[in-house]
Order: structure tokens, then sequence, then C-alpha cells
């Protein structure tokens, strides 16, 4: 069984590049002041460093035994279900053109599956969790719509834009690190559990898990950047220097606020959101509602379906 998990883990830490990589290097990839490589390996760099040596594993073990508490061999088997169906989840939607949270997927899929294998189940973690959730794209928003005019003011004169790849710069660390921080240990967790660094209360994160993790979330950037990246940093806003410090400022804030809470939080969700508010500053004509509905939608139907996929999966697996 822990083989199979760690096989599970190793496309898990695939897809969430292609899915989550891709849309945190989006919002910058079309303006200038960082390679889209330099990007890169910023972000992998946090991915590895982040909760090896700076933040802790606060994400990765809500998600390892806060939701569920996970460990022994019928635990090991719900996670599995959990892991493989909230992949499934996700690259139907993808393929049906729905770019939306792994994330997402990933608590509806433990959740899921611990109900469906007859494990306890945190109401009040999931509570929690969903409630920031919801609000995050929203409080992204607000934040950008704010931040755009005061922006623009603090980089006026005849070196705004100069100033502003220099904030890009910045902004787009810091924003690695919130992932790092957050999203991007659901990775770890499985690992953990299926490496046995998740015993006891907090999962643990050695040097050759970190280095591991982000080789192969490396990979799956590389694959999935092209198709995420048109769908999220230009389907929903047509994105110039200014939008992209804002939204990267903006997501920063509130997806390394919930990460050091030890709550997991969508990446991408905040950064749609902080592009809307970026955009609706503006004009709201600046932004393209079918695609802002579209994402709205996928996320919907992304907790309900990962819950129902992997309730059936978990029943099986118990009974296996």
């Amino acid at each position: 069984m822990r083989d199979a998990l760690l096989v599970a883990a190793g496309l898990f830490s695939v897809v969430a590049g292609a899915n989550d990589g891709s849309s945190v290097l989006s919002a910058g990839l079309r303006v200038p002041g960082l390679r889209p490589l330099i990007s890169l390996a910023v972000l992998l760099f946090a991915v590895v460093v982040g909760p090896w040596l700076l933040f802790g594993t606060g994400v990765a073990t809500t998600l390892a035994h806060g939701l569920v508490p996970f460990g022994g061999t019928s635990a090991d088997r719900a996670l599995l279900a959990a892991t493989l169906s909230a992949m499934a989840v996700v690259l139907g939607l993808v393929r049906a053109g729905l770019p939306t949270s792994l994330t997402l997927a990933f608590v509806g899929a433990i959740t899921g599956s611990g109900l469906g294998a007859g494990l306890p189940v945190s109401g009040g973690e999931l509570e929690k969790i969903l409630l920031l959730g919801l609000a995050a794209p929203v409080v992204s928003a607000l934040l950008a719509s704010l931040a755009v005019p005061l922006t623009l003011r603090a980089a006026g004169g005849a070196l705004s834009r100069r100033r502003l790849v220099r904030w890009h710069r910045a902004a787009f660390f810091l924003q690695c690190l919130a992932y790092s921080a957050n999203g991007g240990q659901k990775i770890l967790a499985v690992f953990a559990v299926a490496a046995g660094a998740a015993s006891g209360r907090l999962v643990q994160d050695p040097w050759w898990l970190a280095i591991l993790v982000g080789a192969l979330f490396g990979l799956g950037v590389l694959g999935g950047i092209r198709g995420v990246s048109a769908k999220l940093g230009k389907g929903i806003l047509a994105v110039h220097l200014r939008h992209a410090v804002v939204a990267e400022t903006c997501s920063f804030a509130v997806v390394m606020g919930a990460g050091l809470a030890g709550v997991p939080l969508t990446m991408s969700q905040s950064v749609a959101g902080a592009l809307v508010g970026a955009g609706v500053s503006e004009a709201r004509t600046r932004v393209r509602w079918p695609a802002v509905a579209r994402m709205a939608g996928a996320w919907a139907v992304t907790l309900p379906a990962s819950v129902a996929v992997a309730a059936l999966a978990g029943a099986l697996a118990r009974n296996l």
C-alpha cells in the first residue's frame, strides 16, 4: 500500500505543478521584468525551501492529520483514494476547459474519502477551510481594487515603469513564498504519509523529500504552463505590469496569512480574484466576465464532485 501511495504522491506532485505552479507564474508571464526560466527557478526554490527551512509544515499537518487523521493501513488506503480522486476531478474539469483548484479538490477528496472509509472527519476544520476559501478571492479582489490606483500614484513620474518592474520582481518572489507556505504543502502531506514522515502530530520535511517534491513539481509546471496561463493570465484580463504587481502582492498577503495559520488555501483563486479587482478598479469592461463565470462555475463544481468521487473510492478501499 505504501508503494502505491508513493507513486500516487509523485503523480500528484506533477499534477500540482501543472495546475498550481502554472497559475502562480501566469500573471507575470506577459509583462517584462522576469524571464520565464528565472521565474520558474524562483518558484521551485520557494517550494523546496519554504516548508523545509522557513515556514514549517502547518498546512501539510492540517491535511495529513487535522481534517482526517491518516495513519495505518486503512487510513493509507483512504488517502490513496483521496489523492487519486482529486487528480481525476481536476484533470476531468481541465479537459472540459474548466481549470480549477487542486487544493479545493484535495480538501473535498479527503473529506469524501474519510466519510467513505469510516474515518472521523473534523467538521470544524472543514468549515474553517471552506469559509476562508470562499473569502479569499473576494478579499483579494477588494485589496487589488484599492491597490491599483495607489500603486500607480506611488510609481508616478518618468521612472514609473522601472519602479514597477522592480516591484514586480519583489512581489513575484513573495507570491512564490506564500505558495510554499500554503497550497504547495498538500504535495508534502501525501508524500510524508507515504514515506513515514508524518508520524506523531507534525509532518516532517527532510531535505531529500523537499528536493524530490520540488523536482516533480517542476516537471508539472513545464508541462502545464502554456494552457493554464492562457486561461488565467489572459482569459480574465489583459494583464499589464501594474496588474501583475498588484495581483501578486494581494495574493501573497491573503495566502501567506492563511498558511501561517495552518489553513490550506488556493493560490489560483486568490490570483484570479486579485486580477478581477485590478481590472474593475480601472473599468468594469476590462474584465472578461464570461471567463470569470466559467472559472467560478468550475470551483463550485469541484468540491461536491471531489467529495462524491472520493466517498465512493474510500468505500471501495475500505472493503478491499
